[in-house]
């Protein structure tokens, strides 16, 4: 993923952004799933700014199948019980529910959720390993160590349009509100022009 590096702030600062990503993957009690309308594929455009520059990616996701409720409980019982690591691998021994793509990479995703959010489709998805690591090759990046995942959220409105975020390398560990999600980057990477490929 070609994106310019930039600071590596820890993600505790909490803007919006890292709210709606810690939201993504939380326990849904109240709101069930809307129903299932995959497989579906997106595509868009992955952009971060920072002070040294700005880059871009086309990305391409492909939701094959929405994750049964027996492997979500799984994953979430998981992390209650074990932390970030028993999430992840809770989360590697999940089937393969669709594909992030950038460039020449693909990645597994096995967590994929939606549901209603004020007459929009919110869907998450996680990565079973880190899409980028974004400042990482700077001389003094902060160790990778435990940033396992890639952590993707997509706001969507009815004609399959929208944005997104995505925290490229993410550590997902228990919180106050059920889950917690650490960027690597500290700003999660914006995904712009979301659109829901009509075949």
């Amino acid at each position: 993923m070609r994106l310019l590096p930039s600071a590596t702030r820890r993600f505790a600062r909490r803007g919006a952004a890292a709210v709606l990503l810690a939201a993504a993957i939380a326990p849904v009690r109240a709101s069930p799933q809307k129903k299932p309308t995959a497989p579906e594929v997106f595509n868009g455009r992955a952009t971060i700014a920072s002070a040294a520059g700005r880059g871009d990616a086309y990305v391409t996701i492909r939701v094959d199948r929405y994750s049964a409720p027996k492997d979500v409980k799984s994953m979430e019982q998981a992390l209650r019980d074990g932390g970030s690591t028993a999430f992840v691998h809770a989360l590697r021994q999940a089937p393969v529910v669709g594909r992030f793509e950038v460039g020449t990479q693909t990645f597994a995703i096995r967590w994929a959720r939606q549901r209603d959010a004020g007459g929009k489709r919110m869907i998450s998805l996680v990565t079973d390993a880190p899409v980028y690591f974004v400042g990482g090759g700077v001389p003094d990046a902060k160790s990778r160590e435990g940033f396992d995942v890639a952590v993707i959220q997509l706001l969507l409105d009815p004609s399959g349009l929208g944005d997104g975020t995505m925290a490229a390398a993410a550590r997902v560990k228990p919180g106050e509100a059920g889950v917690d999600v650490e960027a690597y980057e500290g700003d999660p990477v914006k995904l712009l022009s979301i659109m829901r490929k009509v075949t």
